[in-house]
């Protein structure tokens, strides 16, 4: 084993138990200025969240904490990953980075791995949400959990009403069978009244996890990794019951936009569908969770609620959506500071502090289940919203702008006639295999 490598594993070995007594509640590091701490100092983050939100998590977590304060930068989410790589190559990354998990496949061998000495695997899943395991290795955790955004269904009540519909329907089959009585089209098909936005890409906020979410619920676990390689779940198998089950749901998401399907809804000349939903145009949004002041804000009069995505009849209920951790920089120039301000961020204390205000706050949901286990009065939806992050799966985004145009091909190449959804299947499968070793 290197020297760098002993080193880091002795020191974290070294914090493990002061860390770990952080990270359960029983020490609290911040405080008075007569504070017994022996790591102190201020902590700079990047991350891609809008710091507009993150300000009043940031102000909350230094009021409480007199030994480390925090600073928060934002990034371009565009960018960000390329000026992550250039900071750290020039020795001047930030000490904790708030990595979302359409980044970790990127950014394992640039992150300092926590070794399980110093956060336990039985620890990591008895204090956090299962997808939260995406942030987990072979020799540790790439990133201590913080924040999830669920994929959830908005739907518009005064639309569902003057249908004749009392509730959200919460699975598939009822979901279809709502969907022409949401629909208004002219005679010559043109949609001017939606039930829902699927079977296109570049006007729908989220067609990658609304495509996770149908293949997760048909069998397939979509983008994985095994033994330390990338895995696809559909094709080039054919046949097979993984490519199976990744017909049947690309299949599904197709229908709505073919004008010769009962369920035809949308196409590629709608206006995006979280816009068209905030304009009552459109009765049922897949959005997230950060996503509700955006909506509230943007339409304060809008009548709307928010449930599951519908589920698969018989399965077991789940949705899917972003995970973020903090992850320390391989050349982060106070690794133990940074790790010290980890377990303090992902504590109970400031996760408690997360969604406590859905009109300033990020949104974003904890993912300790201590936390999540009390829910808040504060706000009709945090119940709610808790009880998807508890359900929430995440899947393994290679690299998150290559995707984009592997999956916008997949649903032009299928809407194009150019190839069968299995062809197109299979070609997708292969462009985001290749990019596994990026």
């Amino acid at each position: 084993m290197s020297n760098f490598k002993l080193i880091f594993i002795g020191v974290f070995i070294a914090a493990a138990v002061f860390g770990l007594l952080v990270f359960a509640g029983i020490i609290n590091i911040g405080g008075s200025s007569g504070s017994s701490a022996t790591v102190s100092g201020t902590v700079n983050i990047w991350g891609t969240v809008d710091s507009r939100a993150m300000s009043s998590f940031v102000t909350d977590f230094n009021v409480h904490n007199a030994d480390i304060h925090i600073t928060y930068t934002q990034k371009d989410a565009a960018t960000f990953d390329s000026t992550l790589v250039e900071s750290i190559a020039a020795g001047s990354p930030p000490d904790l980075v708030l990595l979302p998990n359409n980044l970790v496949w990127r950014f394992q061998n640039k992150l300092t791995h926590i070794p399980f000495a110093s956060l336990p695997a039985q620890t990591f899943q008895t204090t956090f949400v299962s997808a939260a395991n995406i942030f987990t290795v072979s020799d540790g955790t790439l990133a201590v959990p913080w924040a999830a955004d669920p994929l959830v269904m908005y739907y518009n009540r005064d639309l569902l009403q003057g249908a004749g519909i009392a509730q959200p329907p919460a699975d598939w089959t009822v979901f279809t069978d709502t969907v022409s009585k949401l629909t208004k089209k002219t005679s010559d098909l043109t949609i001017t009244s939606a039930a829902t936005a699927m079977g296109t890409f570049k006007n729908i906020v989220h067609p990658k996890d609304i495509l996770a979410l149908l293949f997760m619920e048909s069998g397939s676990s979509f983008v994985t990794t095994t033994n330390g390689s990338l895995t696809v779940d559909f094709g080039p198998v054919a046949g097979g019951p993984k490519n199976n089950a990744a017909i049947a749901a690309t299949d599904f998401f197709m229908a709505f936009s073919n004008p010769l399907k009962p369920v035809y809804s949308w196409n590629g000349g709608q206006s995006a569908d979280r816009d068209s939903f905030i304009q009552s145009k459109l009765a049922y949004y897949f959005g997230t969770a950060s996503e509700l002041p955006i909506i509230r804000a943007q339409n304060p009069n809008l009548n709307f609620g928010i449930a599951l995505p519908p589920q698969a009849q018989g399965g077991t209920p789940l949705t899917t959506g972003s995970i973020y951790g903090f992850a320390i920089p391989k050349s982060a120039p106070n690794q133990l500071l940074s790790y010290t301000a980890t377990t303090i961020l992902s504590g109970a204390q400031a996760q408690s502090a997360l969604a406590t205000d859905l009109e300033t706050s990020a949104a974003l949901m904890p993912v300790r289940r201590d936390v999540l286990a009390v829910k808040p009065v504060s706000d009709p939806y945090l119940g709610f919203l808790y009880d998807a992050t508890l359900i929430q799966r995440s899947w393994l985004d290679p690299n998150p702008i290559a995707s984009n145009q592997i999956f916008s091909n997949l649903i032009s190449n299928i809407n194009s006639s150019a190839l069968s959804t299995d062809q197109a299947l299979a070609k997708a499968a292969t462009e985001l295999g290749s990019l596994g070793g990026q």
